[in-house]
């Protein structure tokens, strides 16, 4: 590999550092030569860390490890999330804070206490703060929190992490949040930092605690060496890919590059809807990238909202017929909502345990599941998720004092398990027939949708071990729901990320840390939008940050699917004015 004069200053710099530039310029690949060359002069239980956001972006980054380090090498660079980190920091130390070991109510259950605080914000922080001080029980928001003030109240626990890491890299700075900054600066006392960060693609500006003023934070601090990558693109150096998202980012005209192609469709009766125009595109996308690459590609299909991404999914899934052929069923990964689909998940888990359980206490029990899967919608602002667990609510009530209920989704259960549901023991065909008995009223029906979601989330295997180990011998799965609840909430924040799939749906925001050969952006004629006259210019602003972040996940090659009206990403390239008289 050959160094420029910049990237030879990096790793000669001995202090804290701060690179900035944008995708594909080189940002983690320089801050992995210079953990490389750090590795030399650690002592035998010293380790370099690397925090990242997401398991996707600790994916790539362990990926690329490969082709720089060795064996015994890439064993002594640990690469985390912040809150894999920050979880281990907490469970060792959080006796420390409160007397009591701590421990780490999972994603789903705190979506579930949120949610019977009915949306009362300050209350629920307050419940929080209450269980965090009081029996030693951490949410997830508060671990970040509790880690910063661990490290800063702490001179051992901060001289600990220091002495194990003498070296940390901070990846997405640009993100960070004032509790991850605050653990950022306290580690810094001690330990070496190099702050990995991109102004222009800072999407979680929404997020409490995000703050635009970070990098400036940072340099006042830290005082580190600045360096500017911002001029280099190793990912898309030939398509000019970056430079289009550049334009799209502040608005300006640019001549549209080869590398970028738009579909458009009409929203009318009889027209190809954005799903199917969607399906044309990736095919398409993948017939060109095949011939173009002599391989087969890796692509992904983003839009702005999960919905749109969710009907696209049930779309390309099977055979459309349309005027100009036949398109085939695409193979894919959904990258969805896996708390949304877990909480489904147990609702079918309760099921499993019917044989074994009384009519009634077999019926509260997935009532409450049930209520609990709607306490998951209520806590993302879903509308109409409230009325839906207080409806479910009185049934279970009602059902405990020998009443009638009079829930559409009580009497479908209550037909169900009259009609007896009988099980083998083999865990995937038994939760097949149970979840088959989701049905009767539009809440079950939504359930079942959600439910096929954890095929593909890679949550199946998970599952069959599971259930293998709950099986009671005879009739049913002894505490199948706790059992489930258990299995996919398990290191949830440390598993590794999947391997990229041939073609891969997510939102825009769910792609950030990702690259592929080709990316569709699928654009809705109506909640959907990528931009919108009618918008604010905060609002236009985050979506054409999001935008960039968007279109820069590609290599090669980005397909927009867009209605007709939709507000043009750039202005128009003016034409040159034709000379009188003139060639």
């Amino acid at each position: 590999m050959e160094l420029d004069d910049t990237r030879r200053a990096i790793l000669a710099s001995t202090g804290h550092v701060l690179i900035e530039g944008g995708p594909g310029c080189g940002k983690t690949t320089i801050a992995l030569l210079k953990a490389l060359d750090a590795l030399g002069g650690l002592e035998a239980a010293q380790r370099v860390l690397f925090l990242s956001f997401s398991r996707a972006a600790v994916r790539q980054i362990t990926d690329r490890m490969g082709g720089l380090f060795s064996a015994s090498a890439r064993a002594r660079l640990e690469v985390r999330t912040f809150h894999a980190f920050f979880l281990e920091l907490v469970r060792s130390h959080g006796r420390l804070l409160t007397g009591r070991p701590a421990a780490f109510i999972t994603p789903d259950r705190e979506r579930e206490l949120r949610a019977d605080f009915g949306g009362d914000k300050d209350a629920w922080s307050v419940e929080c703060q209450r269980m965090a001080a009081e029996e030693g029980r951490y949410v997830f928001d508060l671990l970040a929190d509790t880690a910063a003030t661990l490290l800063e109240d702490s001179s051992a626990v901060r001289g600990l992490y220091s002495s194990i890491y003498p070296l940390v890299i901070v990846d997405e700075f640009q993100d960070t949040n004032i509790d991850q900054w605050r653990a950022v600066r306290e580690l810094s006392q001690a330990s070496t930092v190099i702050c990995l960060a991109d102004p222009d693609q800072r999407i979680f500006g929404h997020l409490p605690g995000v703050d635009e003023e970070r990098i400036a934070h940072a340099v006042a601090h830290l005082q580190p060496a600045c360096f500017d990558l911002s001029k280099d693109n190793h990912r898309s150096p030939e398509g000019g890919l970056l430079g289009y998202a550049n334009a799209v980012l502040h608005n300006t005209p640019l001549a549209v590059p080869d590398g970028v192609r738009t579909l458009t469709y009409v929203q009318r009766w009889g027209a190809l809807p954005v799903e199917i125009r969607t399906h044309q595109a990736v095919i398409a996308l993948r017939e060109h990238l095949r011939g173009e690459l002599g391989r087969e590609p890796t692509l992904a299909v983003l839009a702005t909202t999960n919905g749109l991404v969710g009907r696209i999914s049930e779309k390309i899934s099977v055979e459309n017929v349309t005027a100009r052929g036949v398109l085939p069923p695409v193979e894919h990964d959904l990258h969805w909502d896996p708390e949304l689909a877990a909480a489904a998940g147990f609702v079918v888990a309760s099921l499993l345990e019917w044989p074994a359980l009384p009519r009634e206490e077999a019926l509260a029990k997935t009532l409450r599941a049930v209520a609990d899967f709607y306490r998951t919608k209520f806590a993302r602002g879903t509308a109409g998720a409230r009325a839906k667990i207080q409806t479910i609510e009185r049934a279970i009530t009602a059902l405990a004092e020998g009443k009638p209920a009079r829930a559409k989704t009580a009497h479908a259960l209550l037909a169900a398990y009259d009609a007896g549901l009988k099980l083998t023991g083999q865990p995937i065909t038994d939760w097949q027939e149970a979840r088959a008995y989701l049905r009767g009223s539009a809440e079950l029906e939504e359930l079942s949708k959600q439910v096929r979601m954890l095929r593909l989330l890679n949550a199946t295997d998970t599952l069959a071990l599971a259930l293998t180990h709950a099986w009671d011998g005879s009739d049913a799965y002894a505490d199948a729901a706790a059992a489930v609840r258990r299995a996919l909430a398990s290191d949830q924040l440390t598993l590794p990320e999947q391997n990229t799939a041939a073609v891969s749906l997510m939102s825009m925001h769910r792609s950030k840390g990702k690259e592929f050969d080709g990316v569709v952006i699928a654009e809705g004629a109506h909640h959907s939008r990528l931009l919108d006259t009618a918008w604010d210019e905060e609002r236009i602003r985050a979506n054409r940050r999001l935008l960039r972040v968007a279109i820069t996940r590609a290599r090669h090659m980005v397909v927009f699917v867009r209605p007709e009206d939709a507000v043009p990403l750039i202005p128009r390239v003016a034409k040159p004015a034709t000379v009188p008289g003139g060639a």
